[in-house]
């Protein structure tokens, strides 16, 4: 945008009226503009604002205004809609409130208009026709996310013919999604998560939304089936409904969108578990699929429900469904995936060794279900975790949503950038050993074995995981001693083996010495410096097993044993003196 020397051109007066209009209707000065120190007579000159000269002899002209994040409040006022010339108006960040002044939305040149982060109330659309004229508005990028807006008029998208993205998460809409969303046939980007939306989808006509690539309205109270003609997207990459209350079947016709790479129904009422599968396996794009809270109690399809597979796939959700049956084969044609999750519902049978020859699985979680068997020492082969290959994390931010960790609902556990490298079998029937070769795991964050059958010994070999930060072994059959070689691990900052059968010393060294008592509890033979085996915290130290001396030599120190022994020879000698004087008197 041009800034022209002073004296050469100037902004318009107009321009410079509007601008001066809407500073003193705010309820802050706004740095460098009229009324504070150093501000220049040329609007153009002002932070935040850009112009442009049109002709050769023409004035500057007001193209731009961005003033994000500079703490403005006060209402926000029409009179900005007399820069006809404007084009970008960006005010998001502030603690502007009251209604959002419908002029703002048919200006004839503005194409982005950015009220994002503010405290705005009231309608979208409120007070404008019913159908305002089309052809006058260009807005292309339309931003209300994170106000108060309680409703959007249902024929406010009429007039808005150009807009090609919507945002209006976290708000507090009800009401119905509009149906006059269909009229935007240019929009490719439309999140309205996390409202309170009701009602069906049928409204919406997806059949004229083509260019649509993005779909957000997860956490909100839809009811009703999924609209076939969703289908029509074909440039749909991204499609999030998680936390509604939808029902039925996804639809068949899925199967045509060939561009979806991120598919998530979390935590609705869908069924048709086998049916859905075999539509969502066309779409050969795609990677990240989540199916959390569904399906409750079907049958997890196996090798004759004619399933092949996800090719792309990097993220597997589908926990929390009651799902019977045991692993599904057809995961092995996934050879990309990244994260498994399938805890949380009654999956039988063994744990398939063919999950170790993955090379990009670091993140599998099947806790709370009804697996047997032995933990197979094949998952020590799986290379993103051994070091064989580097460990790729699930990216989710290029999908628009945040990471969580979806077995956990009800305490609602997220992860904004991140989901660690980790290996939960908690919560089965696992029998055996640990095996020792769990230990070349060196990448794991998170080692959960709790609440099984295992026995035998702790694996000293655990002490290689040099980036464990929490090892859970509660709750088993273990026996033995905590191998002494676990104080290496100085990452850990949580660990638990509670109600087991160990014995010996409880290691004081390195990250022990900060583990609660509660840690140990339920193992009568453990002993240690804090803590004895029942979850009692010691007030200094117990004494143990062995002679008195070396008791002693524990409780006090060899210094006071020393003293003890010299002063009770040298109480001796004086007797025997004395003994010696009463013998001579005597005689």
């Amino acid at each position: 945008m041009c800034q022209l020397p002073r004296g050469v051109w100037s902004c318009a007066p107009a321009d410079r009226t509007a601008l001066s209009s809407f500073s003193n209707n705010l309820g802050t000065a706004i740095h460098g503009w009229p009324g504070a120190e150093n501000s220049s007579g040329d609007c153009c000159r002002w932070p935040g604002v850009g112009c442009r000269q049109f002709g050769a002899h023409d004035e500057l002209r007001v193209v731009t205004l961005d003033l994000a994040g500079r703490g403005l409040t006060g209402a926000l006022p029409s009179m900005l809609a007399r820069l006809d010339r404007l084009r970008v108006l960006n005010l998001s960040g502030n603690s502007l409130h009251g209604d959002l002044p419908p002029a703002l939305l048919h200006m004839p040149r503005l194409q982005v208009l950015d009220l994002s982060h503010n405290n705005l109330t009231g309608e979208l659309g409120l007070g404008e026709p019913a159908a305002p004229p089309g052809a006058d508005s260009s807005l292309a990028h339309l931003d209300v996310s994170f106000n108060g807006l309680s409703r959007i008029r249902s024929g406010v998208f009429l007039g808005l013919p150009r807009l090609r993205s919507f945002s209006a998460d976290s708000n507090l809409l009800s009401g119905s999604v509009p149906g006059s969303l269909s009229s935007c046939s240019e929009l490719e980007y439309l999140n309205m998560a996390n409202n309170s939306l009701h009602g069906t989808l049928a409204g919406l006509n997806f059949s004229r939304l083509t260019m649509l690539r993005a779909l957000h309205l997860d956490w909100n109270r839809l009811s009703g089936r999924l609209p076939a003609s969703l289908s029509d997207c074909r440039e749909l990459r991204v499609l999030n409904l998680r936390r509604n209350n939808l029902t039925g079947e996804v639809p068949p016709a899925f199967r045509r969108l060939q561009a979806l790479t991120f598919f998530n129904i979390g935590n609705n009422s869908f069924t048709g578990i086998t049916r859905s599968l075999q539509a969502l396996q066309e779409c050969r794009a795609l990677a990240v699929l989540i199916l959390t809270t569904n399906f409750h109690g079907e049958e997890m399809p196996g090798g004759a429900a004619g399933i092949r597979g996800f090719p792309s796939l990097r993220l597997l959700g589908i926990a929390n469904c009651a799902l019977r049956g045991g692993m599904p084969p057809w995961l092995r044609a996934s050879a990309r995936l990244g994260v498994l999750d399938m805890s949380w519902n009654r999956l039988a049978g063994e744990v398939p060794p063919w999950l170790g020859g993955f090379a990009s699985l670091y993140r599998i979680d099947l806790s709370n279900n009804e697996l047997a068997g032995e933990i197979p020492p094949a998952l020590a082969q799986l290379r993103s975790l051994n070091g064989d290959a580097p460990c790729e994390q699930v990216s989710m931010s290029r999908y628009g949503v945040r990471l969580y960790n979806w077995h956990v609902e009800r305490g609602e556990l997220w992860y904004d950038h991140y989901i660690p490298p980790s290996l939960d079998l908690s919560g089965n029937s696992l029998a055996g050993a640990i095996p020792p070769e769990l230990g070349e795991l060196r990448a794991l964050n998170i080692l959960n074995l709790s609440w099984n059958a295992l026995s035998g010994p702790i694996p000293a070999t655990l002490a290689s995981l040099s980036a464990l930060q929490t090892l859970d072994l509660s709750n088993n059959g273990l026996a033995g001693e905590i191998p002494a070689a676990l104080v290496e691990l100085t990452f850990m900052s949580s660990f638990d083996v509670s109600h087991n059968r160990l014995s010996g010393r409880i290691p004081a060294a390195g990250q022990f010495s900060t583990f609660p008592c509660s840690s140990f509890a339920g193992n009568p033979g453990l002993r240690g410096k804090y803590c004895d085996g029942s979850g009692g915290v010691v007030v200094g130290e117990p004494e143990h097993d062995g002679t008195l001396l070396a008791g002693g030599s524990e409780m006090f120190g060899l210094p006071f044993w020393i003293g003890m022994i010299f002063g009770l020879s040298a109480t001796m000698f004086v007797n025997v003196l004395v003994l010696e004087s009463t013998i001579r008197l005597s005689i």
